[in-house]
């Protein structure tokens, strides 16, 4: 009984070590997730303690169309927080794509934000076709402008359901429901459905694939009609093949547009298209 109560122990021993070890590393990672906190406390305080940017009182009329964007000397950062961008220099049009890279933390989210007027720049010039952003309120800015978030969110209903979310009141018409599947790659897959447009597409779009899903926010992008277009990483976590696929759908259903599109994929950029690259150090490059 003895020996049998030695083996246990002995054979428990690298286990009570290891516990024994991790509590000793216990206050540490407590003191390290506390100072996460605070961080993350002190960041959301000066969003919420920050003041609001103001419309203008008489803002001025929402170009038709809007051809291009413009930016000088942009600086730009969030309420209590240090600039993020630093003289920020683009021009976007409809002859190709702007195309924006950069590591994490260059400010690529920052930029779109500013580009739909969710956030003010704090120097330079940003216009839309000549008009001061300024002198727009943010509801007209986005009134032009369409965004392909690299999550859209596919709502757990139908295709049909989730497309007539891009017209106002969800007044899409069937024709152009169907017309946007298609210039976004969908078209065969829906005409093979038992139940087309009225297939319902599972919590978070789980009926579809990935490439799948990106390409019905697309269509939903698509079907807003907005003269110009960001998109957020649209091949992000997407095989080769079927990223190559989206992008050349993408440019067929987008021409015409002012496209603007932030990625990590340095395959994406296209011989027409310009290459505004944003380093960490928030020193911009064009290339």
């Amino acid at each position: 009984m003895t020996g049998s109560l030695a083996a246990v122990e002995a054979w428990d021993l690298p286990a009570l070590r290891s516990a024994t070890a991790a509590l000793g590393e216990a206050p540490v990672r407590l003191r390290a997730w506390q100072q996460r906190l605070d961080a993350v406390r002190a960041r959301l305080d000066a969003v919420v303690d920050a003041p609001v940017a103001v419309d203008p009182a008489e803002p001025a009329a929402v170009p038709t169309p809007v051809d291009r964007l413009g930016a000088a000397g942009l600086a730009a950062g969030w309420p209590g927080g240090p600039d993020v961008l630093r003289d920020v220099d683009l021009t976007a049009d409809r002859d190709g794509w702007l195309v924006v890279r950069g590591p994490s933390g260059a400010g690529k989210s920052t930029l779109l934000a500013v580009l739909m007027a969710s956030l003010r720049p704090r120097a330079g010039r940003y216009d839309l076709a000549g008009v001061p952003a300024g002198t727009l309120t943010g509801d007209d800015v986005r009134s032009a402008i369409a965004w392909l978030p690299q999550e859209a969110h596919v709502f757990a209903s139908s295709i049909r359901a989730n497309l007539a979310l891009a017209g106002p009141r969800g007044e899409v018409g069937e024709d152009a429901m169907l017309a946007a599947l298609h210039a976004c790659g969908l078209g065969g897959l829906v005409a093979g459905l038992p139940d087309g447009l009225d297939t319902p597409v599972g919590a978070g779009g789980t009926a579809l694939s990935g490439g799948e899903r990106r390409r019905l926010a697309a269509a939903r992008a698509l079907l807003a009609d907005r003269d110009v277009v960001l998109l957020d990483e649209p091949t992000a976590h997407l095989d080769r093949p079927t990223a190559d696929r989206l992008v050349a759908d993408l440019r067929t259903a987008l021409a015409g547009r002012v496209v603007v599109c932030v990625t990590h994929d340095e395959r994406l950029a296209g011989h027409d298209d310009t290459t505004l690259t944003l380093d960490a150090r928030v020193r911009v490059a064009a290339g």
